[in-house]
């Protein structure tokens, strides 16, 4: 039996239900696990019912309290060279970014009071779940308490600063890439360890198939868009797209999710006078699998947000899939390793209204050939993404360290 710990940014957070799900496959494997989260616990958070109880394994410390200051204390008497040395390293890696500066000092005395934590608990590997704060905050308790780690790229984690990155790949075990998208994007950047990068998928559970609503001539499409309400959602492209259907075509639009966007999106949608769109906020996976399930098709939007920000492959498009619904998204990032254009979905280019539009048009027109892309959607699903392969690969990974 191992002690693995997985350090993540938030927790527990809807978007990032892989996270759960890696940490409940390990368990039932007999492995003892604990969840460090860099920020407070995210009390007004949605969780899904099956992931309630790994909510105890997680824990944090302080930014500067008692048990963190005495940490930095603690490891700077025991080892002040390697202490300065990670200073050194910090400082060197992000002069250039101010904030990120500050914000990796910040993190690094509870990042100290980690290392003493695995020393006192036994743990046996340290995996961060993103390569940005989680994968420092490993990075530094490896180095001061000799836990290996490892950590996984996902997706603006690599895209909106690689400062530092090198130097956490190249102490790190190993490094998983969600895509071959995100592992070549790795293997270009000067200096990575291109040979520790191994592509692991995340995954869903494979529900029991239920079968997909008809579309009969006249019947509203039902679409649903599953996600955060941000900019790189790409909602707003969904919303023109509805505004200039042909007069005929009838549709309902089901949004769920929260975000800094939805007073603004509501707005929008009242300006395009789409009187069928319905915003939901955001809900729990029953509610969630429930609207999917009686959907025509689910639309992902995604586009290329601020300083870089991106998609990996989203799991709303896992899950869907997984459930043979029908899906339009975007070719960006690694999206089309699981969206084949014409084979299991329909793809776009990122912010091209008009050809989100006619791809709702083609969906429309030929829904038996929208349904037989979702069965197929589902085989892919349960050959690449099914969340007890992929948290068994990364396990076994981790194992094998």
């Amino acid at each position: 039996m191992a002690h693995i710990l997985i350090t993540v940014s938030e927790f527990p957070k809807v978007t990032e239900t892989f996270v759960l799900s890696n940490a409940l496959h390990y368990q039932e494997q007999g492995h003892r696990v604990g969840i460090f989260h860099v920020k407070p616990f995210r009390d007004a958070e949605v969780v899904h019912p099956h992931a309630r109880p790994i909510l105890q394994a997680g824990f944090t410390f302080g930014w500067f309290d008692r048990r963190s200051a005495a940490a930095l204390a603690a490891e700077t008497l025991r080892a002040p060279h390697r202490v300065l040395g990670l200073f050194g390293q910090i400082g060197a890696a992000f002069w250039r970014e101010p904030k990120r500066l500050a914000a990796t000092l910040a993190l690094f005395p509870k990042a100290t009071a980690l290392a003493r934590h695995c020393r006192r608990e036994g743990v046996d590997h340290i995996h961060a779940e993103f390569a940005g704060y989680p994968a420092t905050a490993a990075w530094v308790a490896a180095k001061l308490s000799g836990v290996p780690f490892s950590f996984s790229a996902h997706a603006h984690d690599i895209f909106l600063t690689q400062s530092l990155l090198v130097t956490k790949a190249t102490e790190a075990s190993f490094v998983r890439a969600i895509s071959h998208f995100n592992r070549d994007f790795l293997a270009r950047i000067d200096g990575f360890p291109a040979d520790k990068i191994c592509v692991l998928r995340c995954g869903v559970s494979l529900p029991q198939e239920v079968p997909v609503p008809d579309l009969q001539a006249g019947q509203p499409l039902r679409i649903v868009f599953v996600g955060a309400l941000l900019p790189r959602k790409g909602v707003d492209v969904l919303l023109r797209a509805l505004s200039d259907l042909p007069q005929g075509f009838e549709w309902s639009l089901d949004i769920i999710g929260g975000g800094s966007q939805d007073a603004s999106l509501r707005k929008l949608a009242a300006t395009l006078t789409l009187k069928n769109v319905t915003f939901h906020g955001p809900q729990s996976s029953d509610v969630v699998r429930a609207a999917m399930a009686e959907a025509h098709v689910v639309v992902v939007p995604s586009r290329e947000g601020e300083g870089g920000r991106s998609e990996g492959i989203p799991v709303v498009l896992m899950e869907a899939l997984s459930l043979a619904r029908p899906v339009i998204t975007t070719r960006l990032s690694g999206i089309p390793e699981l969206v084949e254009d014409g084979v299991t979905g329909l793809l776009c280019p990122p912010d091209d209204v008009d050809a989100l539009r006619a791809a709702l048009l083609r969906l429309r027109e030929d829904y038996p050939a929208a349904r037989a892309m979702g069965r197929r959607g589902r085989e892919r699903v349960a050959e690449d993404f099914d969340i007890t392969k992929t948290a068994d690969a990364l396990l076994t990974r981790i194992l094998e360290v």
